[in-house]
């Protein structure tokens, strides 16, 4: 999929500069050539206007024709050599003369006319000789002025050569840029993509455990069909229990599914007694921490307030006490909560298995475990810090975690402090 994106990426970009640069070309060679057209139109005129007897003396035309180079004072009207070759009433020629002292023999011209008179129109071109004309009629009879038109065509040829070149080289470095850009733009949606896959295949894997242990122990009780419920209690219990973690899972599934669509329900925020929730939230592992034999210390200022929303705030904490209490072992948990500045600094911090290096920058990642530490048998699927960021995002917060030999496993989590906190 994202090889087709990438080669639809490209593909459009290049059909975009292309017409681009195509539109800019064109609209370049289009007006050049007007103005060489408007230009030796508006010499003609002029040689068309003129009377016979103001005509300037000529050199040869042929000459002209082989390109030699004229001086300052061969120079035509404008940037043009102009002639004029004049009929009378029954086509003969009476006159054949120009303004830039350039003289036109008699078969030059004699051609020039005879295309021209041929042609059926009062203007047009006479292309082997690259000549541009217009046909008069006056009283005397036929008045034709032909402008040499060779040095425009060999700049719109130089023109269009140059406009080639410049096309397909843009082309080409669109080209390469193209690719550039498409792997830099679409980095983003390949790693979506990858995760997406990731999670997909995780998410199969957690539920396909207990669905496989629930039709195993459904598979025992069929064998039993005589046997009452209190003596396949065992069976029944194993059951219930994979049925409440596949539901627990599905619910972090479906919490998560939620914030990244955007479709979560806007849930108000109060100003909450963080202070208060923090002791709530710690009460409930007194029990696990005096069995695992490990201890917890606290330092919780009162009165620290935040905006927020009670029940999410509680999973948060419930979450970070939990993993303290998993891999402390028998060390030691401390959780403090303080007012920096104008965020409210909740903190916890346990002794014992530490989070290596390369982790670090998994460890909010869902799914993800450690190959050792942090492995199915301590428990959960690997989705709670993913939704602990998660909530505390959505309360304009961030998490952050340390891991080392000296301090242990210190997850800190900032929420912006309510305007009632009084700090002191």
């Amino acid at each position: 999929m994202i090889k087709k994106l990438r080669r639809k990426f490209i593909i459009t970009n290049m059909v975009f500069v292309t017409a681009v640069i195509m539109t800019a070309l064109v609209i370049m060679c289009t007006s050049t050539y007007r103005r060489y057209y408007s230009e030796s139109m508006m010499a003609i005129e002029q040689a068309l206007s003129m009377n016979l007897e103001n005509l300037k003396p000529a050199i040869n035309f042929d000459e002209m024709k082989d390109n030699k180079p004229m001086g300052p004072q061969e120079k035509g009207i404008g940037k043009f050599s102009v002639f004029t070759v004049t009929l009378d009433t029954d086509g003969e020629t009476i006159a054949a003369l120009n303004d830039s002292s350039v003289q036109v023999n008699r078969a030059t011209a004699q051609e020039a006319v005879n295309y021209a008179v041929s042609s059926a129109e009062t203007s047009g071109t006479v292309g082997e000789m690259s000549l541009r004309f217009k046909i008069k009629e006056t009283d005397t009879g036929i008045k034709i002025a032909f402008a040499d038109i060779t040095n425009e065509e060999h700049s719109m040829q130089n023109l269009i050569m140059i406009s080639a070149l410049i096309f397909f080289s843009v082309l080409l470095v669109s080209f390469f840029i193209s690719v550039f850009l498409s792997r830099r733009a679409l980095r983003p949606v390949q790693e979506a993509w990858n995760q997406q896959r990731q999670f997909v295949a995780d998410a199969s894997h957690e539920l396909k455990t207990p669905l496989t242990v629930i039709l195993a122990n459904l598979g025992i009780l069929k064998t039993h069909p005589g046997h009452t419920i209190a003596a396949e209690m065992r069976w029944i219990q194993n059951t219930e229990e994979e049925a409440v973690r596949m539901k627990e899972l599905l619910q972090d599934l479906l919490f998560l599914a939620k914030d990244d669509a955007s479709a979560a329900p806007a849930t108000p925020h109060v100003v909450l007694n963080f202070s208060q929730i923090v002791w709530e939230c710690i009460l409930p592992f007194e029990s696990v921490i005096y069995e695992q034999k490990s201890s917890m210390t606290e330092d919780i200022r009162d009165n620290i307030f935040v905006l927020g929303d009670e029940k999410q705030l509680k999973q948060v904490l419930m979450i970070l006490l939990d993993n303290a209490c998993k891999y402390a072992g028998d060390g030691k948990i401390h959780v403090a909560l303080e007012p920096k500045r104008d965020k409210a600094v909740l903190s916890v911090q346990n002794t014992g298995t530490v989070i290596a290096k390369e982790d670090m920058a998994h460890i909010f990642e869902r799914f993800y475990r450690a190959s050792k530490s942090r492995s199915r048998n301590t428990g959960g699927y690997g989705l709670g810090l993913s939704i602990a960021q998660t909530i505390v995002e959505n309360h304009n917060g961030n998490i952050k975690v340390v891991s080392s030999e000296q301090t242990g496993t210190i997850f800190s989590v900032y929420f912006p402090l309510s305007s009632e906190t009084s700090i002191s």
